[in-house]
């Protein structure tokens, strides 16, 4: 079976440092870099031989190198985004495929999503050329039911299935009963209006406790943690300070803010490096899942602030550690966040062994090999013995 991974990268960006900002997260990244974790455990977990397709090369050249398309998704059941363009190329390629983390954006569970054309046309090409289609949750696979796409099954994300350690979930509840958060990686949203006060409260965390804030798509935050200062406008700079700091404190100079910004700011184009630099935490916090899940598997606990139903959803598949933002508004420190969290070890790892199981058939069916991480974890005594 000759695989080819269909996606923007292979949760690594060649060269990232030669790019401007724009091209490398826009164009390579997808508009975020969280879209390398899930892409860079696609990779990991799949054994067979594999090759890199980029959406829109020429159809004749994929077919000539590929048996199957394997497809890192992410929120594609996407009310806000046409995707006719993919839709014309799966039609084109006409391979069979297999879509892996499709999840569904909407303002909540339970929301109507209303597709426009494009993306329905690309829903049912995903459909008619895959034998089952891996979903983030149940919410997902309601989604795609009520558009005639039924060939669903409950996979979470496959980011959540990096580290094959099989009691990783318990080593995250003794290090979230053990309380001592000296340092936080704090996973940065957009500059959007409506997330605000969630944002300058993060800010004001990090630099308490001693905190990093990983930029992962805004491209004016991304500039600012490459230190390419020569691609963001001083009314930019201005904009992320007022947007960053309370307006009944007294705002920090410019000179100040950009050495503060340098000295905490983050970002990545290499999800290993990624997971490397999180392993140096107490704590990941943020309103970014892609963010907090990675922090999980490089052993770090992570608490994700939900506040849409692709977040809530995949908290709830996975397990992960969440709060909502009404309630991590109302803590006065990280330590308080324990309170307001339901985390059991035990449970997080039979759920995730599980989830690996049903991940690991998707792949096998389809005679993809599969890579040892994902055997040892998807095979491991929480799921056999519950046989």
């Amino acid at each position: 079976m000759r695989v080819g991974i269909l996606s923007a990268s292979l949760g690594h960006i060649p060269d990232s440092f030669l790019l401007p900002t724009r091209q490398v997260l826009e164009v390579a990244a997808g508009r975020n870099t969280g879209n390398l974790a899930f892409r860079y455990a696609v990779a990991q977990h799949i054994s067979s031989p594999k090759v890199h397709i980029p959406w829109g090369v020429d159809p004749d050249r994929v077919r000539a190198d590929c048996d199957l398309l394997v497809i890192p998704s992410a929120n594609q059941a996407n009310p806000d985004m046409d995707f006719r363009p993919r839709a014309d190329f799966l039609e084109a390629v006409n391979l069979p495929c297999l879509p892996l983390g499709l999840g569904a954006q909407a303002p909540h569970l339970g929301a109507e999503a209303p597709f426009p054309r494009g993306t329905l046309r690309y829903l049912r090409a995903l459909s008619a050329r895959s034998h089952q289609i891996g979903v983030r949750g149940e919410y997902t696979a309601d989604v795609l039911a009520k558009v005639g796409v039924r060939n669903t099954v409950v996979i979470g994300c496959p980011s959540h299935f990096i580290n094959p350690l099989p009691t990783l979930g318990k080593v995250i509840e003794q290090k979230l009963h053990h309380g001592v958060f000296k340092r936080l990686a704090v996973t940065a949203s957009d500059l959007r209006p409506a997330h605000r006060k969630l944002e300058r409260k993060l800010f004001r965390w990090l630099l308490r406790w001693d905190g990093a804030y990983v930029c992962q798509s805004h491209p004016s935050l991304v500039s600012l943690a490459r230190n390419r200062l020569d691609e963001i406008t001083v009314a930019e700079v201005d904009e992320i300070r007022r947007y960053l700091q309370r307006p009944s404190a007294r705002l920090r100079p410019r000179g100040k803010f950009l050495a503060a910004a340098r000295q905490r700011f983050r970002v990545f184009f290499d999800a290993g490096a990624w997971l490397e630099f999180l392993t140096g935490f107490d704590l990941a916090l943020g309103a970014r899942i892609h963010g907090n899940l990675l922090a999980v598997q490089a052993g770090t606990p992570g608490i994700c602030i939900h506040h849409d139903a692709r977040m809530q959803e995949l908290c709830r598949t996975t397990g992960l550690a969440n709060v909502s933002v009404k309630d991590f508004l109302s803590a006065r420190r990280p330590r308080d966040l324990l309170d307001m969290i339901s985390f059991d070890g035990d449970s997080f790892d039979r759920n995730r062994s599980t989830l690996a199981r049903t991940y690991q058939k998707l792949l096998v069916e389809r005679g993809v090999g599969v890579s040892d991480h994902l055997t040892k974890l998807a095979e491991s005594p929480s799921v056999t013995e519950r046989r």
